[in-house]
């Protein structure tokens, strides 16, 4: 049994290569195309569900965090709705809707409650980026071009790459790209670039599109003895 394994070590490190060299590249598709399926995707938007990873990285000290969980978004009456339940490295639940966003730290047993009146337009816009907003939209408020076909983790994907043209995103926000897979409609990562060098990754995993979903995926659960401060004030 000894004298096999240093040769079944070869044949499977023989094997990933051969996966590697073989493993289908990434096509790129037209940007008409890609938008034309984008757009018909959007129309119906109402609610996603999906997994995340963030990374957040800050040029100033060199630094990258990272964080995974669960983001719920819907179109709402009265706007639109987000609840996003960061699980590692350490709880936090961020609560959207209408102009206030809330985030809430279990471990600090506190709620931070925050007015997003002027900016909640432009937080919208980026939440529904590559799910809800119509390509007549982002032709408004960005410049779109092809960046090219990527493989991202294993899957062959075309980057769009979007310029603000809002002097709004323009103050913090320099590009955001989308990579959408092939024959797909939606972003499988997205990452802002700030003026900064700062930037934020997101990526998605088992997206769900309009999944039946009970108001209390999108409820902020409020503990007994839980503090509310208003940092703004």
């Amino acid at each position: 049994m000894r004298r096999l394994l240093p040769a079944r070590v070869a044949l499977l490190s023989i094997a990933a290569w051969i996966a590697m060299w073989t493993a289908a590249p990434a096509r790129a598709e037209s940007l008409d195309s890609i938008l034309a399926s984008m757009d018909r995707t959007s129309k119906d938007f109402k609610s996603m569900s999906a997994r995340i990873k963030q990374t957040d990285y800050t040029a100033v000290i060199d630094e990258t965090n990272i964080r995974a969980g669960e983001l719920h978004l819907k179109r709402a009456k009265g706007g639109l709705i987000a609840l996003v339940n960061f699980e590692t490295p350490e709880p936090r639940v961020i609560h959207l809707s209408g102009h206030k966003a809330e985030v809430y730290y279990p471990k600090a047993k506190t709620i931070e409650v925050y007015d997003t009146g002027k900016y909640s337009g432009a937080i919208d816009q980026l939440l529904l980026l590559g799910f809800g907003t119509s390509v007549e939209e982002m032709k408004k408020d960005y410049t779109i071009k092809l960046g090219g076909a990527e493989t991202v983790d294993g899957v062959p994907a075309n980057r769009l790459d979007l310029t603000p043209k809002t002097a709004e995103l323009q103050k913090n926000v320099t590009t955001i790209q989308l990579w959408i897979p092939e024959g797909k409609s939606n972003p499988l990562q997205e990452k802002i670039l700030k003026s900064s060098r700062d930037y934020t990754l997101i990526s998605y995993s088992g997206l769900q599109l309009n999944p039946q979903l009970p108001d209390s995926a999108f409820a902020l659960n409020r503990p007994e003895g839980v503090r509310e401060i208003h940092p703004q004030k």
